[in-house]
């Protein structure tokens, strides 16, 4: 029974002298989907049996027993362990607790056993078969007949099976064996443990705030090791966690308030190994942008996550570098209520992949933003502070950069491309003209002396025309992509029952993104770059990077998971620059754009064959299916051993089957020449 299987080895635990405790899903807290799978399965397996009444004992075979009584229609009998002053006819019968350590009476009314009964009995263990022996004499003593005995779990090497079958039981089941416990690790018997993804299990956690795990655990920070893996630095993490001990993070598990089960916190964090870079010589991040010195790459972007001084401070402190404050125009702002929506899998909330907004820019009065930009400079001058603006007008467009550099703003942004303006004129509209972006840029580039930074927009063919036009124009620097327009079909997104066209951001985006900063990484004319576009993790800020990015910018990952996961961006970064003996972040600026070449001088004279891992494969046969029905027809299922084969001669190299893999079970093989067909 795959899931009950699953529950133990997440949530169970092997204590000295053979004990197993599931006291989270089975015997103390219980968890019902369980109980009810654990009937039904009791239920298929002793159909035969043809039970009048399903026996079991005081108290943790009761919800086993409940359910199958519910799904088989039959009365259930639990043997008490104190005898109540309403019973008067009784039996009676002594069983040892392997458990306790101590014996104890069963008890059940001689009214609801009797000898026409046909008895089931259902437990949650079996180990010595003592209580399955003290039930026997129950029904010896009632003249009742044993049919068939179920358990949950079955400790095989304490023997409980033999003793009952030579006692006499016919039929026993046990839905999940444990074959030892030896060094208090859980052994089943034909289960074959598989290596814990920490990536997929972390990914299960709810990252609170105030984690209650930390608090429970004391002596370290697992929601911060947890949240590290989370955002792609597994081996760091341990640095959190270094002197808990076993109990420790036991401890933080128990406290865990995952909606569902408890995050394996010590199989997550047992499972890593020691970092192989020292983390006492990690480079700085510091670069520069437009000429302006920055800590470290990491801008929030113009949006939600900076609409006001308290907001931007939390920022700084947190450790960004700075920010691209949200857009300030000198038209009136009224947003629509709901503004957001989001794409998630099937059955999940709270991770979304994809990200839609109706918002559009800041609701403050002009002098009032502008007062703010003022004062976040004043207060943190070390920090660059730049106003995004937008206008309908040349002269606003002079207005609104005038006041940015009277503010003392490092920079100035241009949006040319907000995707939901109400405003004829203005927002992605104008990002598309290359005659109006440079006409913009220009006059903005007359009016101030700080540099002048145009925000493309990707709702656009070609996204080079209008950033050339921009260069052309004078701008200091590019910044895109902004969000891309889209549609969603929730009806809890509508607005008074309507919709609307609008942005989509998130880590979806982040190929497209990347797509056109490589187109502007490309063009003729150079020029600073900052990326935006579904950056979550370092290494999404990476990518950026190494296409021609020396700035990124960070929003919708920010209203998911909040101003803290600058810690794993800095963190991964610094990581990576020393694991590749770099001291600058300098150097992987555009260190990946030589790699790109046109499609007709890529190499099409080698392949590389996908290789089977069979101590991984689980057998599903994924690769299969994808490659039968949307690939080339190159792989063969045996049904028997449940194992792939690829037949060579028809298979191109394309790997659907490694993408498609859900065990990770399909590799690489050397890249060979190919075969050359026959004329």
């Amino acid at each position: 029974m795959r899931t009950l299987v699953s529950r133990i080895l997440q949530d169970g635990h092997s204590l000295d002298g053979g004990i197993l405790k599931v006291d989270r899903f089975i015997n103390h807290q219980m968890d019902p989907y369980l109980m009810k799978q654990v009937a039904v399965e009791f239920m298929n397996r002793f159909a035969e049996a043809k039970p009048t009444k399903i026996l079991t004992v005081e108290a943790s075979g009761i919800a086993p027993a409940v359910m199958l009584g519910y799904l088989m229609e039959l009365p259930v009998v639990f043997a008490k362990k104190n005898k109540p002053l309403t019973m008067a006819d009784y039996l009676t019968t002594t069983v040892h607790s392997f458990t306790k350590q101590n014996d104890y009476t069963l008890i059940i009314s001689r009214e609801y056993l009797t000898a026409e009964d046909r008895v089931l009995f259902i437990d949650d263990f079996l180990a010595y078969g003592n209580a399955g022996l003290g039930i026997m004499d129950l029904c010896r003593q009632a003249g009742a007949e044993i049919v068939g005995m179920g358990f949950i779990i079955e400790k095989e090497f304490q023997d409980g099976r033999r003793v009952l079958a030579e006692a006499g039981v016919k039929h026993i089941e046990s839905l999940a064996i444990i074959e030892s416990l030896e060094n208090n690790q859980i052994k089943l018997k034909d289960v074959k443990i598989r290596k814990l993804n920490i990536y997929e299990e972390a990914g299960r956690c709810l990252l609170c705030q105030d984690a209650p795990c930390t608090k429970a655990c004391k002596t370290g920070d697992p929601a911060r090791a947890i949240r590290a893996i989370r955002f792609d630095n597994h081996k760091p993490a341990l640095r959190w966690v270094k002197d808990c001990t076993d109990a420790d993070l036991e401890r933080a598990e128990q406290a865990c308030i995952h909606y569902n089960w408890p995050i394996r916190i010590k199989d997550i964090l047992r499972s890593i190994h020691q970092d192989d870079v020292d983390d006492s010589h990690y480079p700085s991040l510091d670069i520069t942008f437009c000429g302006i010195p920055c800590e470290n790459p990491f801008f929030l972007a113009s949006s939600a996550v900076c609409t006001n001084y308290e907001m931007v401070a939390r920022a700084f402190d947190a450790g960004w570098a700075g920010v691209f404050y949200k857009t300030i125009c000198l038209q009136e702002i009224n947003e629509v209520s709901p503004r957001f929506d989001a794409m998630h899998n099937n059955a999940t909330r709270g991770d979304f992949y994809g990200f839609r907004n109706m918002e559009q820019l800041s609701e403050n009065p002009v002098e009032m933003d502008f007062d703010i930009l003022r004062r976040l400079k004043q207060d943190y001058p070390t920090k660059v502070v730049i106003a995004s603006i937008m206008g309908q007008t040349e002269m606003e467009w002079i207005q609104l950069a005038k006041m940015a550099e009277e503010a003392g703003c490092d920079a100035v942004e241009l949006n040319f491309s907000c995707p939901q303006m109400k405003h004829e004129g203005m927002g992605s509209d104008v990002g598309q003209s290359p005659e109006l972006v440079k006409t913009y840029t220009a006059c903005v580039k007359r009016s101030v002396k700080i540099p002048v930074i145009p925000k493309m927009t990707p709702n656009i063919t070609h996204i080079a025309e209008p950033a050339v036009a921009c260069v052309e124009a004078g701008a200091d620097a590019i910044s895109a992509i902004n969000t891309i327009k889209s549609v969603t079909m929730r009806t809890d997104a509508e607005v008074s029952g309507q919709r609307t066209i609008s942005g989509y951001s998130g880590r979806a985006v982040r190929p497209i993104a990347l797509r056109h900063i490589l187109e502007l990484a490309q063009m003729p004319q150079k020029v600073e770059l900052s990326g935006i576009g579904g950056i979550e993790t370092w290494r999404d800020a990476l990518e950026f990077i190494q296409l021609g990015c020396s700035n990124v910018q960070v929003c919708t990952a920010v209203m998911q998971y909040g101003y803290r996961i600058i810690d794993d961006l800095i963190l991964g970064l610094q990581r990576y620059l020393a694991k590749c003996g770099l001291s600058s972040l300098q150097d992987l600026v555009g260190e990946q754009l030589p790699k790109f070449l046109k499609p007709d001088y890529l190499d099409r004279d080698t392949i590389i064959y996908p290789k089977f891992d069979k101590d991984l494969c689980i057998g599903c046969g994924r690769c299969e299916v994808s490659c039968s029905d949307g690939g080339h027809q190159a792989i063969i299922f045996d049904h028997t051993t449940r194992q792939p084969h690829l037949v060579g001669t028809k298979c191109v190299g394309c790997h659907l089957c490694r993408l498609v893999c859900p065990a990770g079970a399909i590799g690489v093989t050397k890249r060979v020449v190919k075969n050359k067909k026959k004329e």
